[in-house]
Protein backbone atom coordinates (compact mmCIF):
# COMPACT_ATOMS: atom_id res chain seq x y z
CA UNK A 1 0.00 0.00 0.00
CA UNK A 2 1.07 3.68 -0.74
CA UNK A 3 1.58 5.91 1.98
CA UNK A 4 0.57 9.47 1.71
CA UNK A 5 4.25 10.43 1.12
CA UNK A 6 4.12 8.20 -2.15
CA UNK A 7 1.67 9.70 -3.23
CA UNK A 8 2.90 13.24 -2.93
CA UNK A 9 6.24 12.20 -4.33
CA UNK A 10 3.77 11.11 -7.74
CA UNK A 11 2.08 14.06 -7.48
CA UNK A 12 5.29 16.41 -7.34
CA UNK A 13 6.58 14.23 -10.31
CA UNK A 14 4.10 13.99 -12.43
CA UNK A 15 3.39 18.34 -11.66
CA UNK A 16 6.89 18.37 -13.13
CA UNK A 17 6.07 16.17 -16.22
CA UNK A 18 3.70 18.03 -16.77
CA UNK A 19 5.64 21.53 -16.70
CA UNK A 20 8.46 20.37 -18.68
CA UNK A 21 6.23 18.96 -21.28
CA UNK A 22 4.47 22.40 -21.30
CA UNK A 23 7.57 23.94 -21.59
CA UNK A 24 8.96 21.93 -24.87
CA UNK A 25 5.02 22.49 -26.29
CA UNK A 26 5.54 26.33 -26.06
CA UNK A 27 9.33 25.96 -27.23
CA UNK A 28 8.09 24.12 -30.38
CA UNK A 29 4.99 26.77 -30.83
CA UNK A 30 7.54 28.84 -31.16
CA UNK A 31 9.85 26.64 -33.81
CA UNK A 32 6.40 26.36 -35.61
CA UNK A 33 6.14 29.87 -35.88
CA UNK A 34 9.54 30.94 -37.17
CA UNK A 35 8.80 27.95 -40.02
CA UNK A 36 8.76 29.67 -43.58
CA UNK A 37 8.93 28.13 -46.44
CA UNK A 38 9.99 29.80 -50.37
CA UNK A 39 9.65 27.93 -54.02
CA UNK A 40 10.08 29.37 -56.93
CA UNK A 41 8.83 28.79 -60.49
CA UNK A 42 9.11 29.67 -64.15
CA UNK A 43 12.67 29.40 -63.64
CA UNK A 44 13.42 31.43 -60.64
CA UNK A 45 11.08 34.02 -62.02
CA UNK A 46 8.13 33.58 -59.27
CA UNK A 47 8.95 33.21 -55.79
CA UNK A 48 6.35 32.96 -52.85
CA UNK A 49 7.22 32.56 -49.09
CA UNK A 50 4.63 31.10 -46.84
CA UNK A 51 4.87 31.24 -42.97
CA UNK A 52 4.37 28.49 -40.78
CA UNK A 53 0.31 29.34 -41.06
CA UNK A 54 0.34 29.03 -44.85
CA UNK A 55 -0.28 32.74 -45.51
CA UNK A 56 1.97 33.85 -48.29
CA UNK A 57 4.42 36.49 -46.55
CA UNK A 58 6.37 37.45 -50.01
CA UNK A 59 6.02 37.54 -53.45
CA UNK A 60 8.85 38.49 -56.09
CA UNK A 61 8.09 38.73 -59.77
CA UNK A 62 11.20 38.87 -62.34
CA UNK A 63 11.45 40.40 -65.11
CA UNK A 64 10.85 37.87 -67.26
CA UNK A 65 7.11 37.39 -65.82
CA UNK A 66 6.53 40.23 -68.65
CA UNK A 67 7.46 37.21 -71.34
CA UNK A 68 4.07 35.29 -69.97
CA UNK A 69 0.90 35.69 -70.45
CA UNK A 70 -1.42 36.78 -67.31
CA UNK A 71 -3.52 33.29 -67.03
CA UNK A 72 -0.04 31.76 -67.08
CA UNK A 73 1.33 34.36 -64.29
CA UNK A 74 -1.34 33.45 -61.66
CA UNK A 75 -1.15 29.66 -62.49
CA UNK A 76 2.69 29.55 -61.88
CA UNK A 77 1.94 31.34 -58.60
CA UNK A 78 -0.96 29.17 -57.32
CA UNK A 79 1.20 26.54 -58.31
CA UNK A 80 4.67 27.70 -56.67
CA UNK A 81 2.23 28.59 -53.15
CA UNK A 82 0.73 24.63 -53.27
CA UNK A 83 4.21 23.34 -53.45
CA UNK A 84 5.24 25.79 -50.35
CA UNK A 85 1.96 25.02 -48.56
CA UNK A 86 2.95 21.13 -48.79
CA UNK A 87 6.05 21.23 -47.14
CA UNK A 88 5.30 22.93 -44.48
CA UNK A 89 4.35 19.72 -42.54
CA UNK A 90 7.66 18.16 -43.30
CA UNK A 91 8.91 21.51 -41.97
CA UNK A 92 7.18 21.46 -38.82
CA UNK A 93 7.38 18.41 -38.54
CA UNK A 94 11.32 18.83 -38.13
CA UNK A 95 10.73 21.56 -35.71
CA UNK A 96 8.77 19.85 -33.57
CA UNK A 97 10.92 16.39 -33.54
CA UNK A 98 13.52 19.19 -32.19
CA UNK A 99 11.70 20.44 -29.19
CA UNK A 100 9.31 17.63 -28.37
CA UNK A 101 10.81 14.47 -29.70
CA UNK A 102 8.53 12.34 -31.74
CA UNK A 103 5.34 10.98 -30.38
CA UNK A 104 1.87 11.28 -30.74
CA UNK A 105 1.52 14.69 -30.25
CA UNK A 106 4.36 15.59 -32.77
CA UNK A 107 2.44 13.00 -34.98
CA UNK A 108 -0.62 15.18 -34.52
CA UNK A 109 0.67 18.15 -35.44
CA UNK A 110 2.27 17.07 -38.26
CA UNK A 111 -0.71 15.06 -39.55
CA UNK A 112 -2.90 18.43 -39.24
CA UNK A 113 -0.82 20.06 -41.39
CA UNK A 114 -0.70 17.33 -43.81
CA UNK A 115 -4.48 17.15 -43.70
CA UNK A 116 -4.37 20.95 -44.11
CA UNK A 117 -2.10 20.91 -47.28
CA UNK A 118 -1.77 18.09 -49.03
CA UNK A 119 0.72 18.22 -51.53
CA UNK A 120 -0.52 19.18 -55.36
CA UNK A 121 -1.43 16.24 -57.79
CA UNK A 122 0.94 16.98 -60.04
CA UNK A 123 3.96 17.13 -56.58
CA UNK A 124 5.71 13.53 -56.38
CA UNK A 125 8.46 15.30 -53.93
CA UNK A 126 10.53 16.38 -56.11
CA UNK A 127 10.34 20.00 -57.92
CA UNK A 128 9.86 20.09 -61.78
CA UNK A 129 12.28 20.28 -64.12
CA UNK A 130 13.09 23.57 -65.70
CA UNK A 131 11.66 21.77 -69.04
CA UNK A 132 8.45 21.12 -67.22
CA UNK A 133 8.41 24.48 -65.45
CA UNK A 134 8.99 26.12 -68.41
CA UNK A 135 6.52 24.54 -70.56
CA UNK A 136 4.15 26.89 -70.64
CA UNK A 137 6.56 30.03 -70.43
CA UNK A 138 4.49 32.59 -72.94
CA UNK A 139 7.85 32.87 -74.97
CA UNK A 140 7.41 35.59 -77.72
CA UNK A 141 8.21 35.04 -81.21
CA UNK A 142 11.37 37.10 -80.71
CA UNK A 143 13.08 33.93 -78.60
CA UNK A 144 12.51 31.71 -81.58
CA UNK A 145 15.78 31.12 -83.32
CA UNK A 146 15.37 32.38 -86.42
CA UNK A 147 15.53 29.51 -89.98
CA UNK A 148 18.42 30.38 -92.05
CA UNK A 149 18.16 32.71 -94.49
CA UNK A 150 17.31 31.62 -98.48
CA UNK A 151 20.11 32.12 -100.58
CA UNK A 152 19.44 35.63 -102.36
CA UNK A 153 17.52 35.75 -105.84
CA UNK A 154 20.10 37.51 -108.65
CA UNK A 155 18.66 40.93 -108.89
CA UNK A 156 16.74 42.21 -111.95
CA UNK A 157 18.11 44.56 -114.32
CA UNK A 158 17.13 48.40 -113.03
CA UNK A 159 14.34 48.76 -115.71
CA UNK A 160 13.40 52.96 -116.02
CA UNK A 161 9.91 53.55 -114.66
CA UNK A 162 8.53 55.67 -116.89
CA UNK A 163 4.59 57.80 -116.21
CA UNK A 164 5.26 58.05 -112.89
CA UNK A 165 5.00 61.20 -111.01
CA UNK A 166 8.70 62.24 -109.06
CA UNK A 167 8.56 62.13 -105.22
CA UNK A 168 7.99 65.41 -103.56
CA UNK A 169 10.66 68.02 -103.01
CA UNK A 170 11.58 67.94 -98.97
CA UNK A 171 11.09 70.97 -96.91
CA UNK A 172 13.36 72.43 -95.04
CA UNK A 173 11.63 72.92 -91.31
CA UNK A 174 13.10 75.45 -88.90
CA UNK A 175 12.64 75.69 -85.47
CA UNK A 176 9.90 77.96 -83.97
CA UNK A 177 10.06 81.88 -84.10
CA UNK A 178 11.66 83.09 -81.55
CA UNK A 179 14.30 80.28 -80.84
CA UNK A 180 17.68 81.34 -81.09
CA UNK A 181 19.22 78.20 -82.44
CA UNK A 182 18.62 77.65 -86.32
CA UNK A 183 18.06 73.93 -86.80
CA UNK A 184 17.35 72.07 -90.03
CA UNK A 185 14.56 69.61 -88.44
CA UNK A 186 14.35 67.41 -92.24
CA UNK A 187 17.93 66.30 -91.35
CA UNK A 188 18.02 62.78 -90.35
CA UNK A 189 19.30 62.62 -86.54
CA UNK A 190 21.72 59.38 -87.79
Amino acid sequence: MQTTDDISRLITEWRAGVADQAKRYDAASHAIDGVSVTETAAGGAIMVTVASSGIPTDLRLGDDVGRMKPDQIASQIMACLRRAQARLADRVGAAVADTVGDGAGAEAIVGQYQHRFPPPPDMDGAPPSPLEENADFGLSAMDVEPAPAAPAAPAAPAVPVRDQPAAPARTAHRAPAGNDDVEDWSARPW
